[in-house]
């Protein structure tokens, strides 16, 4: 073996003995070994960025053999109508967080709390796809989920995460809800779905990571809520970075610059620019979306959570 494996070796052995992670063994590439001068033999586990030729164990989809622990997925339900940078910002603080090991974005079906709501939940998911593929690295784990859009009706939450649940096993769901839905009258354990009233269920089976929102305090107790609940924060003394763009702001905004439009030259939906992907603006574009809604939008008041948690009766 090389000075090079050698220096690698107690390198690792450091930062896997201070809790770098987990990480699962494979057998190294030709550039693998070119690199490091290894002999091309099977090496044991280590971190990532140590040496390349190792791969993180949420990665691999499997159980950590060191831990035990489960893959953790969080899913951001939401309308998603359409999908604004402070959605995938929240995805990828949730991401950093390293309270998930991934992100699953599942833009909801027919919504009986939002008559108004127009817009094809086949293009809410496929704007949904195009900001995901195009905003993060092709590695980075958030993805879209298509679980909700194809139903005739309302998918309540416990319906969801049973889903999910029973088409993977072996990972646990995590519900991302906003700080809005744990203030004074609000109680998950209300909550109904196809089975009936199973909120009860819902907050036992289940854990709730919780994103705070402007002007709605967390509660000093959150067990009151239900005893699997969690506030997202960020490590090493990180910041939360948060985007306030909601859609409600997009919608009207692409109203607004289709009514100039009408009258100067150019195609340019200028008033959204930088606030959501370009992508997306594309594509609203393109299938003409939004088109007429200014005076609905002026009148109608949103709920103010409404696109980070899935619909729940």
């Amino acid at each position: 073996m090389s000075w090079r494996s050698r220096f690698v070796r107690s390198v690792a052995a450091v930062a896997v003995g201070a809790g770098a992670g987990c990480w699962i063994r494979r057998r190294p590439t030709a550039a693998d070994v070119i690199m490091s001068g290894m002999d091309g033999e099977e090496e044991d586990v280590y971190p990532a960025g140590v040496a390349d030729h190792y791969v993180p164990m949420t990665e691999s989809g499997m159980t950590c053999p060191r831990c035990r622990r489960r893959r953790r997925v969080a899913v951001y339900g939401g309308a998603f109508d359409p999908v604004t940078n402070g959605h995938l910002s929240c995805a990828a603080e949730i991401v950093h967080s390293g309270l998930a090991d991934e992100v699953l974005m599942v833009p909801c079906g027919p919504r009986p709390d939002k008559p108004h709501m127009t817009t094809k939940a086949t293009d809410r998911y496929v704007m949904l796809q195009i900001a995901v593929n195009t905003s993060f690295s092709p590695g980075f784990p958030v993805k879209v989920s298509d679980i909700e859009i194809y139903q005739p009706k309302a998918m309540a939450t416990y319906d969801l995460l049973s889903s999910l649940r029973a088409q993977q096993p072996g990972v646990d769901f995590v519900f991302v809800v906003g700080s809005d839905w744990l203030q004074s009258g609000q109680d998950l354990r209300h909550w109904t779905s196809r089975e009936g009233k199973t909120g009860e269920r819902l907050v036992q089976e289940f854990d709730f990571l919780i994103i705070k929102r402007p002007g709605y305090d967390l509660p000093s107790n959150l067990d009151t809520f239900g005893p699997r609940f969690s506030v997202l924060s960020l490590p090493h003394g990180m910041n939360y970075v948060d985007s306030n763009v909601s859609s409600t702001e997009i919608r009207k905004r692409v109203a607004v610059s289709e009514q100039v439009r009408e009258f100067m030259a150019g195609n340019h939906l200028t008033s959204a620019d930088g606030l959501v992907p370009t992508g997306v603006l594309a594509y609203i574009q393109r299938q003409n979306l939004y088109r007429g809604q200014l005076r609905y939008k002026r009148s109608h008041v949103e709920e103010p959570m409404a696109e980070v948690y899935s619909f729940a009766d």
